[in-house]
């Protein structure tokens, strides 16, 4: 009977040992992990300010597209213009003659 009583305290020991042990390693780890909590938080908010700046970034770069095709536009119409010119004046001298 000796034995059973020896067992329970035993395990009570072990139990009471196990709980002192994970308060302890609690009371570590909770500083580490509120600045490991702090290092994420700071690492979100340059995440955020990034892809803030990509947002506009690729908003800023559609609309140097959108300005580089309306010049492109203009200037190949020009060119159009100015290779239409000599015909145009090929003919206007040429009904002066008449």
């Amino acid at each position: 009977m000796w034995i059973v009583y020896i067992s329970i305290a035993v395990v009570a020991a072990a139990i009471i040992m196990l709980a002192v042990s994970v308060v302890k390693t609690m009371k570590t780890t909770r500083p580490i992990m509120h600045s490991i909590n702090h290092s994420v938080n700071s690492i979100q908010t340059c995440v955020d300010h990034v892809t803030e700046e990509t947002d506009q970034l690729q908003t800023i770069q559609e609309e140097i597209q959108e300005d580089i095709q309306h010049k492109k536009s203009s200037i190949m119409f020009t060119v159009e213009e100015a290779k239409r010119t000599q015909k145009v004046a090929k003919e206007f001298a040429n009904s002066i003659k008449r």
